[in-house]
């Protein structure tokens, strides 16, 4: 049993780096849902100040999600790139290999940069939400910017 379990170590050990590599990143996390700031308008003082503190904390949660998959989008392209560093400075370099890692590298980053403007809107969205409750004169504007 304990040579099974010795074995079964070793081989994982082995076989980790390769699936590592191969590992995806998974999709983006999805942005919240949030009201609108017409829709902030229309609510009662205490439903606007809540729908803007809950849009707060699921932004929040939302981009520590989002930190998450852009540190395994970086790490997949520091990877990809050593490897095609490895497979350029090879003997015989394999174009089909290179441009396959080239078009991973791309993906990853598109998929970065897709993320990023996600997270631009959604900000953008949360300054409009917050603009419209902090203009109405009902609500408490403690959590306002001093103007």
């Amino acid at each position: 049993m304990l040579k099974w379990l010795g074995l079964a170590a070793v081989l994982s050990l082995v076989t980790l780096p390769a699936f590592a590599d191969s590992d995806t990143c998974g999709d983006e996390p999805i942005a919240p849902a949030m009201p609108s700031a017409a829709d902030i308008g229309q609510r009662s003082p205490a439903d606007a100040a809540k729908a803007k503190h809950q849009a707060f904390e699921d932004i929040r949660s939302w981009q520590g999600a989002l930190k998450g998959y852009r540190d395994c989008l970086n790490s997949s392209i520091n990877s990809l790139t050593r490897q095609q560093k490895d497979a350029v400075a090879a003997t015989k370099p394999d174009q089909d290999k290179i441009k396959s890692i080239q078009s991973q590298i791309d993906a990853a980053n598109n998929a970065y940069n897709h993320s990023a403007d996600s997270e631009e809107r959604v900000v953008n969205d949360f300054h409009a939400l917050s603009t419209a409750y902090c203009a109405r004169s009902d609500v408490d504007r403690a959590t306002c910017p001093k103007s």
